[in-house]
């Protein structure tokens, strides 16, 4: 096997995050073979830095549907790939792209539809993390039968599921810089909030981060509170009233540097977003906010993380807006300040 396609154009920074263990079993699997990675452009840059991925191609959809995907195929045939893994569960364009680009060999999970153009499939598991359903794809290159196995039971050490970030030295220098010029000692607690995600439906009110951190600065004396996020999320920031432990750090680092931020942080507030998962993979502890979406498949990795839900029937419904006609958005909405408050105390004074 020389070279090896995988297909992921899910446009987030956590599903590169967690697609990482398995591209790192790819690699050790066909250590000889040129691993190149099918992505987005929002993630082009961070996955380009990826020690297990060789080459990049960025699906950047900037013509109409037909052009950009036959523009793709072209592409994608004159590396001549030997084997495609499609790593998108949901994706039919995913699959499209190795059967129209005639890679011979053609695995991914089942979906219905889409499995007369894969040449080996596996069961389309909802009750897995996200982590273990790529491992399970890959799982499919093995003797072992994946399709009704938690891929656990077959791994060749305990760590195959462990995460990686590939921020570097320099970036954390340039952070501790920012945090010196802010005046934050040696002896300060670092309490990380990202305000921010990409559904609405995972969004927690600014207003009760707003009284996290006020009530925060009133229980733990030398805390430092580091907001974290994207240019997009400034306009969070703005609503805040603010308090003197409080750092904005919105929109001012980049995607690796906020890897090296989060790693010298005692804690991280959040919502299921990308952030969460680059936290976990630095070892930064969590609480974690959910409403659509469910901890089981896309819960922080690791140890050391607080899980924060509501038993709302209508969740996990991933769905980007809620439909709820009484109370919308009830399901961030029954998250308290003070569960979330006493969770972040608990974890700053162990």
């Amino acid at each position: 096997m020389k070279k090896i396609l995988v297909c992921h154009t899910g446009a987030w920074i956590g599903d590169m995050v967690l697609l990482t263990p398995s591209l790192r079993v790819l690699k050790q699997e066909y250590p000889e073979a040129c691993l190149t990675l099918l992505l987005r452009p929002l993630v082009a840059d961070l996955m380009k830095t990826n020690p297990y991925v060789d080459s990049c191609i960025v699906d950047s959809k900037t013509e109409n549907r037909y052009q950009s995907f036959f523009r793709m195929v072209r592409i994608i045939c004159e590396y001549k790939f030997d084997m495609a893994v499609v790593m998108h569960h949901t994706s039919f364009r995913n699959a499209l792209f190795p059967f129209f680009a005639r890679i011979p060999i053609r695995i991914g999970a089942s979906l219905k539809g889409r499995d007369i153009f894969l040449t080996t499939v596996c069961k389309n598991r909802t009750d897995l993390h996200e982590v273990e359903k790529y491992l399970n794809v890959v799982n499919i290159l093995s003797n072992d039968k994946p399709n009704d196995q938690n891929v656990l039971g077959k791994t060749k050490s305990v760590d195959t599921r462990h995460l990686e970030y590939w921020h570097t030295d320099e970036d954390r220098q340039s952070i501790l810089n920012i945090l010196n010029d802010k005046g934050v000692s040696d002896s300060d607690r670092l309490l990380a909030i990202n305000l921010g995600t990409t559904w609405r439906t995972k969004q927690w009110s600014v207003n009760n981060f707003d009284n996290v951190i006020n009530k925060i600065s009133e229980r733990i004396p030398n805390i430092k509170i580091v907001l974290v996020g994207s240019l997009d999320e400034t306009s969070l920031v703005e609503k805040l009233s603010f308090s003197d432990s409080t750092i904005n750090l919105v929109g001012k680092t980049d995607i690796l540097q906020l890897g090296a931020l989060l790693e010298v942080c005692d804690v991280c507030l959040t919502c299921d977003s990308g952030p969460m998962h680059i936290a976990a993979a630095v070892g930064t502890p969590t609480v974690s906010l959910f409403g659509s979406t469910s901890p089981v498949r896309h819960r922080p990795c690791g140890i050391g993380h607080t899980i924060i839900e509501k038993p709302v029937e209508c969740r996990p419904c991933y769905k980007r807006t809620c439909d709820r006609e009484d109370t919308q958005y009830l399901c961030m909405q029954e998250i308290t300040v003070t569960e979330v408050t006493e969770a972040l105390v608990e974890k700053l004074i162990e």
